[in-house]
């Protein structure tokens, strides 16, 4: 096709363009509202949908055959490929005019936002799909999943030929976090209520011992944490146990989570505070290139101190500065995947703590 319409609803003809001209240019199909790309063709430029260009896989009409089918057969109003201004759904039920997107492919975490965005705009409701090759508690992210758990606090994955929803990410790499798994019924995937938290205590201490046993390289440049570790006389292997703390907040930080505890460690000294994480957290992500929010960095400080108070209160001999070997260490994540289970839990009242 030749013609498009841009954010600003003006017409543009690709006759009268160039690639130059129209780069980086978000375009409309002015027909059916959805994404068009430009594409350069032997004679001349033209347009096509994003859709038609990517395609849906034979796994993806599927789902959405069999999602249809499963919530006509529950008496729901389905409408397939619904069409709702700039917005295409796979899936429109009702009652509550509900959008299901049902994502196979890849798509980018600027992608997700920007539609996340026009349904918060238009008022939309939308449970969005995803795909888990395996299932477990581990659960490596797709460009989509981050921004997605940051909005709504969960992901919902096809997985073994049901959904299942996962929550409450605690990040241990910069693509893979930890996360509780919740079976689903019709009614809890289509209006979703809080779960209660719990921590999982015995994987989250098997992903410590790996990370202090495996060899150690970090993204950091060398003044945040190799050379102070190099200068200091210490190894991963033998660092405080406070060092691997599961801060669901660090989602939002493009860095590995162990390695931004590690250099914090280093340069505080322990005298953890509002104002010196701030300073130190804005200095480090600032000169390491590495994209971040200042409402984010607040967020995730909050986090950060509440744990932090909460175990110096409850295993304040974790944080007297003394020499330890690896197995007095291991014994010291034992102590603190404990305590840790305590925080995590006691705010959903599966454990009271009496402080």
């Amino acid at each position: 096709m030749f013609e498009a319409m841009d954010e600003q609803g003006n017409r543009i003809n690709s006759q009268l363009e160039t690639l130059q001209s129209l780069a980086g240019k978000i375009l409309y199909c002015p027909y059916c509202q959805t994404r068009l790309r430009i594409r350069q063709g032997k004679k001349r430029l033209h347009f096509v949908h994003v859709t038609a260009c990517t395609g849906e896989s034979s796994e993806h009409q599927f789902w959405k055959k069999r999602l249809a089918a499963h919530f006509e057969n529950l008496r729901f109003k389905v409408e397939v490929e619904a069409v709702r201004g700039r917005r295409r759904f796979d899936l429109l039920i009702w009652p509550g005019e509900i959008g299901i997107e049902i994502q196979r492919s890849k798509m980018s975490a600027e992608e997700w936002r920007r539609r996340w965005s026009i349904d918060q705009q238009s008022g939309y409701q939308v449970r969005w799909i995803g795909f888990h090759e395996s299932s477990g508690q581990f659960l490596k992210l797709d460009g989509w999943m981050k921004p997605a758990f940051m909005k709504n606090g969960y992901v919902d994955l096809i997985e073994q030929e049901r959904i299942v929803r996962y929550m409450h990410p605690f990040p241990f790499a910069q693509r893979f976090v930890i996360c509780q798994r919740v079976s689903l019924s019709v009614e809890q995937f289509l209006f979703p209520r809080p779960v209660p938290q719990q921590f999982l205590e015995r994987p989250w201490m098997t992903l410590i011992k790996h990370y202090r046993l495996r060899p150690f390289f970090s993204s950091l440049p060398h003044r945040y944490v190799r050379d102070p570790l190099y200068h200091s006389n210490l190894c991963v292997s033998t660092l405080p146990s406070w060092c691997f703390l599961p801060l669901s907040a660090l989602l939002s930080v493009p860095v590995h989570p162990f390695e931004i505890q590690i250099a914090v460690y280093l340069r505080l000294k322990g005298n953890y505070s509002v104002p010196n994480l701030l300073s130190f957290l804005t200095e480090c992500l600032t000169q390491s290139t590495i994209r971040f929010e200042q409402s984010d960095l607040y967020v995730l400080i909050e986090e950060w101190m509440a744990m932090i108070n909460f175990l110096q209160y409850h295993l304040s001999k974790l944080f007297q500065n003394r020499p330890a070997d690896l197995s007095a260490r291991l014994e010291e994540d034992q102590k603190l995947a404990g305590a840790l289970r305590l925080f995590v839990e006691r705010e959903t009242g599966i454990n009271e703590v009496k402080e």
